[in-house]
């Protein structure tokens, strides 16, 4: 198997990396739980909730947290309004828990292919709540704007620095198993270069990256980084992304 004895950093905070971690493992590789974020609830914005969704007509959940910080203050809450998602794995998590269809786009995973779903295009009069962490990017607030449509923010928790486990890191550098990561933002991505220092920046270069969108690869091209697969969402296409270069790059 391509990836058997081989260690890749789960990079995910720390809840969600599990079932990546699991995936990997069935691939026979030897994951190593690195979360760089660790994901800390906003009570008031939570308690907030509630009211806010009543009012809405949409619900649109921007990452996979604000599903697992929200949804357990929403489920006593009957919620009429529609429901989307930027990226097919969140939709299907969200339509298992709320039990209903959710909006995705249909290819891509991100606020620009979100807004080109059609059931979007005409929001005028409408007014959109959008689920997010503190300090979330603006493309999808401003496209719904300018569609005339009424636009919220519920930041239902922030991101802050995890401690990962550098020494487990760099035992599993020297000892030559540590080959790649995954690494699903681009936030991930800056921390994981600026919490190594410099002493690491070598080893961080030559691993193998495996990401879900173009962004992430562009600024980890930045960052030096010499490898990475630009795979489609989902914990499946991660793995196999790095599998198939693995089997091309033995």
């Amino acid at each position: 198997m391509s990836l058997a004895g081989r260690t890749v950093l789960v990079t995910r905070p720390a809840a969600q990396g599990v079932a990546l971690a699991a995936r990997l493992a069935a691939a026979g590789a030897m994951p190593l739980a690195f979360p760089l974020l660790e994901i800390v609830p906003q009570p008031a914005a939570l308690a907030a909730l509630p009211g806010l969704a009543e009012r809405a007509d949409w619900l649109v959940f921007v990452s996979p947290s604000a599903i697992d910080v929200t949804w357990p203050a929403l489920a006593d809450h009957p919620v009429s309004a529609k429901l989307a998602c930027v990226g097919a794995p969140s939709a299907r998590r969200l339509a298992a828990l709320a039990g209903r269809p959710v909006l995705h786009p249909a290819s891509g995973a991100d606020s620009t292919a979100l807004l080109a779903e059609a059931a979007l295009s005409d929001v005028a009069g409408q007014r959109v709540l959008i689920v997010r962490g503190v300090g979330g990017r603006a493309e999808l607030a401003e496209g719904l704007a300018a569609r005339g449509a009424t636009v919220e923010f519920a930041e239902v928790y922030r991101r802050v620095d995890a401690t990962p486990d550098w020494a487990a890191f760099d035992s599993a550098a020297a000892a030559g198993t540590l080959v790649a990561a995954c690494v699903t933002s681009i936030e991930i991505a800056e921390r994981l270069f600026s919490l190594a220092g410099r002493p690491r920046e070598a080893t961080l270069q030559s691993l193998l990256y495996s990401v879900p969108h173009a962004r992430i690869a562009e600024r980890l091209a930045q960052l030096g980084a010499r490898h990475v697969v630009t795979t489609p969402a989902g914990d499946d296409a991660l793995v196999d992304g790095l599998s198939e270069w693995f089997q091309r790059h033995p």
